[in-house]
């Protein structure tokens, strides 16, 4: 059947082709067998909001972050994701961008797939759930040294969000970057912690940057946002 398809046309020899000349079929990179195939791929991005995931918080949050990455992770160097209620406060005079750039690709790179943000939390009470209280919160902690000293030492209460290299991340996780040790670049490491242990080599330092996340629920009384009046 094969010959008889061969010699009506319906299949056609590789050596019959025209293209890129190769010493063995096996050689074929993708690209040269859709040439001589003469076949075009086009690639339609369809963005898609996280409610068509699931409608519970934690689903949609965990496969939309994996959505993220395979979405976006070929237009960037580094993703991040963080909660929509969560301040993003930088730790010193430098940019977020120079913070990212010293601990991914400088000379002293940590040489991480991903870095975990440290969470630090602050209760917003129910009078002060206006958007210019909020703000003062925000403005408060991350300029008062000893709110900030008190709020670094007492509310790292939960886990924080990532930043993560694209060329080195499968997916993301919403709490760490799933990474396939396959595909990474050369000296680049997975250096998630056992345990989520806190190091400075995984976690992102308070003199970098920090996420602040303002909430509505109670989680330690000391962590309340105590605004100037």
């Amino acid at each position: 059947n094969s010959k008889k398809n061969v010699q009506e046309r319906l299949l056609i020899p590789v050596h019959m082709m025209k293209g890129p000349k190769t010493n063995k079929v096996g050689d074929l990179t993708l690209m040269e067998l859709l040439r001589m195939r003469k076949i075009k791929l086009h690639v339609v991005p369809i963005a898609t909001p996280s409610l068509a995931f699931e409608r519970s918080v934690c689903g949609g949050q965990y496969s939309f972050a994996a959505y993220l990455a395979a979405r976006y992770a070929a237009d960037y160097h580094v993703m991040m994701y963080v909660d929509g209620d969560t301040a993003m406060i930088e730790g010193s005079n430098k940019t977020l961008q120079e913070i990212l750039y010293n601990r991914f690709f400088s000379k002293n790179a940590s040489k991480c797939a991903g870095h975990r943000i440290r969470l630090i939390e602050q209760y917003v009470k129910p009078e002060d759930e206006s958007i210019d209280r909020v703000l003062q919160c925000t403005e408060e902690v991350a300029l008062d040294k000893d709110k900030w000293k008190y709020a670094m030492d007492n509310c790292h209460l939960k886990e924080g969000h990532i930043v993560a290299r694209t060329d080195s991340i499968w997916a993301m996780s919403v709490h760490h970057p799933d990474t396939d040790m396959n595909f990474v670049p050369d000296g680049v490491e997975d250096c998630i912690t056992p345990g989520n242990k806190e190091n400075d080599r995984y976690f992102l330092k308070p003199d970098e940057f920090v996420q602040l996340h303002l909430r509505n629920r109670l989680r330690k009384d000391e962590c309340v946002c105590l605004l100037n009046q």
